[in-house]
């Protein structure tokens, strides 16, 4: 899945939805309401694509400038942060995006992931979410998850939880871990870290969620990447979330 957090973001989408389709893989879009508000088309790519769009909040609270985080081109950016929000104000952060993503694109979104996730419990939020119609949430890194990194269903809504770095375990294993925290965990060898996480989950059976920022594509070997991932041929499903949240549904109700 990607995270489209910043202008920057919005800019790389026709590039990383042409690797997508060069290799038949089909992705998740985590993107901010203003910003398809303001980059139309750039998103309508991603959407022409067939790919899926997931809401992440209207004005995504703290996407600040600061040390060890990417400097923007913009100064504008919202500085509140998600969990000094009211249930309330997080609600219509989510409700406002819905509208604009539907009213801009023709897109309903099944599928929510809160900014900076891991920060604040999603579980209050989901009722809110299920009363919007959404069917899974992404919102909460593995080893804070209530089954070690499972996806459970909740209230109605299965939460995906996200990947960490082996390494960094308290970490989500994506591309700002990789290139800014700190100035960069793994700046010489992220593709190589992807690629051994992707081998463990083959091996074990297991489940890896991770997000990459559609800028930072650039700075590792992608295309290697989506090589590998798509070489591993049955031994490993690409899916996004929609349909990962529906195969896991209906197990559920199976198992019942």
């Amino acid at each position: 899945s990607f995270d489209v957090d910043f202008p920057e973001d919005c800019d790389a989408l026709p590039r990383v939805v042409k690797l997508l389709s060069d290799h038949g893989v089909t992705a998740s879009f985590a993107c901010v309401g203003r910003w398809v508000e303001e980059y139309t088309d750039d998103h309508r790519v991603v959407v022409d694509g067939g790919h899926e769009l997931v809401n992440h909040s209207y004005s995504h609270p703290e996407l600040v400038n600061a040390p060890g985080r990417f400097v923007s081109r913009r100064s504008d950016l919202n500085e509140h942060r998600w969990e000094e929000l009211s249930l309330d104000e997080r609600r219509v952060e989510i409700s406002r995006c819905q509208e604009v993503v539907d009213d801009t694109l023709g897109v309903r979104m099944r599928g929510f992931r809160a900014p900076h996730f891991g920060n604040v419990d999603p579980v209050p939020l989901y009722p809110v979410l299920a009363a919007e119609g959404f069917v899974y949430s992404t919102s909460m890194l593995s080893p804070r998850g209530r089954r070690f990194g499972l996806p459970v269903l909740e209230k109605g809504v299965v939460e995906i939880p996200v990947t960490t770095c082996e390494r960094h375990p308290l970490s989500s294993l994506d591309t700002w871990h990789a290139f800014y925290a700190r100035d960069g965990w793994h700046g010489d060898d992220f593709a190589q870290v992807l690629e051994a996480q992707l081998q463990r989950a083959v091996r074990c059976g297991g489940i890896t969620n991770i997000y990459l920022d559609p800028k930072d594509t650039e700075r590792f070997d992608f295309n290697r990447f989506l090589e590998t991932a798509v070489g591993l041929g049955d031994d490993c499903w690409i899916a996004t979330y929609g349909d990962f949240a529906d195969w896991f549904r209906q197990r559920q109700g199976a198992d019942r």
